[in-house]
């Protein structure tokens, strides 16, 4: 795939003609940077002062509870785009800590080349908008969702409400108890829930530690008789 071509594919360029492309590169400024393997892309509550897209590679997305009680890594992988929400806003820094798994390639645009383009170019602009609005709606809807009275549903919502894609490979850092608080059940029923998950194959326990290797695959439970 082209450079142009991996442009074309990011969520806020998708729609743009090559002759658009033409004249963005031309008077937009590009910084492409690598990340090696182990090193972070960026790191949680650090300024967000540019939008970034992963164009090649694999990172880990980190993210916590605000006590530190638990925490949740999920695999990113290219295309993906990093930092739109948090690039605008009331807290203009990033709420995740993000690692290069691989050699990743990344695309950088400045909070001021995304204003310009956002201003020059109306497909970018409806983009960016409509993703705002996406996200936005999908987050004022979780709060107002039943709240689940069966273990596995409780369980279930957890795990999707707190990744930010309901698919691939997710681990839970969490301890059983701190679980079973959350979705207000025994540990010892949640304890059996997930040996039970563990030995379909669904999922991986261990101390402190829920792997999971395919979320959707966890999530169609839902739709089990």
């Amino acid at each position: 795939m082209t450079l142009y071509e991996q442009i074309l594919s990011l969520p806020l360029f998708q729609g743009l003609s090559h002759e658009d492309l033409d004249n963005i590169v031309t008077h937009t400024k590009f910084d492409f940077t690598r990340v090696e393997p182990g090193k972070d892309i960026v790191h949680e509550d650090t300024p967000c002062t540019k939008l970034r897209f992963l164009l090649n590679g694999t990172a880990v997305v980190h993210s916590r509870a605000d006590d530190n009680s638990y925490s949740v890594d999920e695999d990113m992988q290219a295309p993906a785009m990093i930092g739109l929400e948090r690039l605008f806003g009331l807290r203009q820094y990033y709420g995740h800590t993000i690692t290069a798994l691989s050699r990743c390639s990344l695309l950088n645009l400045a909070k001021e080349e995304v204003m310009k383009l956002s201003d020059k170019q109306l497909i970018f602009r409806m983009n960016l908008m409509n993703r705002l609005a996406t996200d936005a709606q999908k987050s004022g809807r979780q709060v107002w969702a039943r709240r689940p009275t069966a273990l596995a549903d409780g369980l279930l919502r957890f795990f999707s409400s707190h990744t930010r894609y309901p698919a691939g490979h997710k681990v839970f850092n969490i301890r059983m108890q701190t679980l079973a608080n959350e979705i207000g059940q025994s540990r010892l029923n949640v304890s059996r829930k997930l040996n039970e998950w563990d030995d379909k194959g669904l999922i991986a326990i261990s101390r402190g530690r829920i792997d999971i290797p395919m979320l959707e695959a966890l999530l169609q439970l839902k739709d089990c008789p």
